[in-house]
């Protein structure tokens, strides 16, 4: 099979993202591996409210900004329906060049801050879900929401999507 929306990871893998594309309903980052629905996809409120556990991901900041960055975690999410601001940014392909998750974010304010938060939606065998979240302060010159990550993999393969 010839393959023209693929990432080869270096180690052996391959991620391949023709079909998605081929399908109309996505939008493949050549750059980053990232799958970009054209329709943006809805937070998923209902697995939220059923999860038993919001893990808090990898934050990749100096250890004072870590610790203001889990204390806005904490502070947004202990909000009553926090989750339905919620907007989707991009999904993930795995290995197996299937969808492993899918990410969304919102902007929150805490201690004169805003915060950039990101909920990975993690797609397990069996249809089930976990949640992890992380942030970073929030930057408007670096920030990338869905429509700036849907213009950079629209740009990022050698032929049009």
């Amino acid at each position: 099979m010839t393959s023209v929306y693929k990432k080869d990871r270096g180690n052996g893998v391959v991620i391949y993202a023709d079909e998605y594309v081929k399908s109309g309903q996505w939008v493949y980052d050549c750059k980053y591996s990232r799958l970009i629905s054209r329709r943006p996809l809805p937070a998923p409120i209902a697995d939220l409210e059923q999860a038993n556990q919001l893990t808090i991901g990898d934050i990749y900041l100096d250890a004072s900004e870590q610790e203001l960055a889990k204390a806005a975690i904490r502070a947004a999410t202990a909000k009553q329906d926090w989750y339905k601001h919620l907007r989707y940014l991009y999904s993930v392909l795995g290995e197996s060049s299937t969808v492993s998750a899918h990410l969304f974010d919102l902007l929150t304010e805490h201690e004169g801050r805003t915060w950039a938060l990101r909920v990975v939606q993690q797609v397990l065998y069996g249809g089930e879900y976990s949640f992890m979240v992380d942030a970073e302060p929030y930057n408007p010159d670096t920030y990338v929401d869905y429509a700036k990550a849907l213009q950079a993999a629209a740009r990022s393969c050698p032929v049009p999507q």
